[in-house]
């Protein structure tokens, strides 16, 4: 990778994770609830319920690219070919083993300092009386950072999180986390440690 790309993709990473940080402290200065379909003061009739799910989702997505850009970047500096792939669990399970338990302990680091964690939020926007039907998605035990990788791609789809609005009236599950704050934690720790060039 020439020097230039090296340094694009070390700087992307570090925006992508500080535009999601950014976005969830807009959520908190708004005071912004999933459950409250009340309006808010000055937005122009937009619900806390809509600007929650609408910010949650720019902050995942960014989220998402930050975490798939840092394995990415794992990958080039253990020298593993990287493959044109969004999938967090592919990325994390082609780096090295060595990469992984160090990625792991970093994780399990960063829980301890948010020590109260984050609750895993799943709704259906639907206007069909179907909704109600549709069975709630089974509960996760999510212990490691390899866990939350799949939860990532399978549950809450970072990378699609993008066409968030393609969903409604679907009858589908949209998932998101409360609080991010332990994987912000996690990206900088990891990068922290690599040199920018």
């Amino acid at each position: 990778m020439e020097r230039a790309a090296y340094r694009l993709l070390y700087d992307n990473i570090h925006d992508f994770k500080t535009t999601a940080a950014h976005v969830e402290a807009e959520i908190k200065r708004w005071n912004l609830k999933n459950e409250s379909l009340a309006v808010v003061h000055d937005t122009g009739g937009r619900t806390h319920h809509d600007m929650w799910v609408s910010m949650k989702t720019v902050s995942h997505f960014n989220l998402g690219i930050a975490l798939e850009l840092m394995l990415k970047m794992i990958l080039y500096l253990d020298n593993i070919p990287c493959e044109h792939i969004h999938s967090l669990v592919e990325l994390h399970d082609s780096i090295t083993e060595k990469s992984q338990a160090k990625l792991e302990i970093i994780f399990q680091e960063s829980k301890r300092v948010f020590p109260n964690g984050f609750n895993l939020i799943a709704f259906i926007n639907s206007a069909t009386p179907d909704a109600e039907r549709i069975s709630r998605p089974e509960a996760r035990e999510l212990k490691t950072f390899r866990d939350f990788l799949v939860y990532f791609d399978e549950d809450v789809r970072l990378w699609e999180k993008r066409y968030s609005s393609e969903l409604i009236g679907k009858g589908k599950w949209r998932h998101y986390i409360d609080d991010i704050s332990v994987f912000i934690e996690l990206i900088k720790r990891v990068m922290v440690a690599i040199p920018r060039c």
